[in-house]
């Protein structure tokens, strides 16, 4: 992950001396070299807000929704699990239209709300999290139970600290995703370019040459620092669910 920040940073800084190089970020930030009236900053700000929002809302439902099929026991669990695989070998293309004419009637176009909540649920996150939860004793679930521990207190007390790990690598992994979007993001906003993401500002907004390596550098910044920084919980993570 490191390797493309460190190619782009050290191709600018061989191209440009320090003070230039810090000038040109300042003037790329502001949106001093852009087009299309909007700096990197602000494209920034609405791509940190789509990826953890993408983030923490898949993460939350898919723990919640594996922790119904692994534990309650439903009549239909199977078949609930057959659907979610079944929906992941769909690509967003197939449902982006009618998911569209939803978001429009409810209002959502060129809002946070628009760009975030039709695109939360996550089968690959409900696949990750029950293979992992089924690997927690039954045991330690009856006991909590024998203590008169309810669903709720049985997930935050228990489920959640055991999962850590694995929440912590589906988190990096749904934040990378998020803040890759491209398609939904230009879907959602139809008239404004407030709401506009590092992805997608890259292929208009006017930024070239050097102006568009720091662009891409500044795109690189937050995936990377969010690897890196979850990397060990990362490794245990997907370690642990592959047993």
């Amino acid at each position: 992950m490191c390797g493309p920040v460190c190619l782009l940073l050290w191709q600018l800084l061989t191209a440009l001396d320090l003070p230039e190089f810090w000038a040109l970020v300042q003037r790329v930030w502001r949106g001093g070299l852009s087009s299309a009236g909007i700096g990197a900053g602000a494209m920034m700000w609405n791509s940190l807000v789509l990826a953890l929002g993408v983030a923490i809302l898949k993460s939350v439902m898919s723990m919640m929704a594996a922790y119904a099929l692994v534990f309650f026991r439903l009549p239909c669990s199977g078949l609930i699990y057959a659907v979610i695989l079944i929906a992941m070998f769909f690509p967003i293309e197939t449902r982006i239209l009618p998911t569209f004419a939803v978001a429009s009637d409810l209002g959502l176009l060129n809002s946070y709300a628009g760009m975030i909540l039709p695109i939360t649920a996550s089968g690959l996150g409900v696949l990750v999290f029950r293979q992992y939860m089924r690997q927690i004793p039954a045991e330690v679930m009856e006991a909590a139970q024998m203590d008169g521990a309810g669903p709720l207190r049985v997930l935050v007390d228990i489920v959640i600290p055991l999962s850590l790990p694995m929440i912590a690598a589906v988190f990096a992994i749904l934040f990378v995703l998020g803040w890759n979007q491209y398609v939904w993001p230009i879907m959602i906003t139809t008239t404004s370019q407030d709401h506009d993401t590092l992805v997608r500002g890259m292929a208009y907004s006017g930024f070239g040459g050097t102006a568009g390596m720091v662009l891409a550098l500044l795109a690189l910044l937050p995936p990377a620092i969010v690897v890196i920084g979850l990397q060990r919980w990362l490794m245990r993570g997907l370690t642990a669910g592959i047993h």
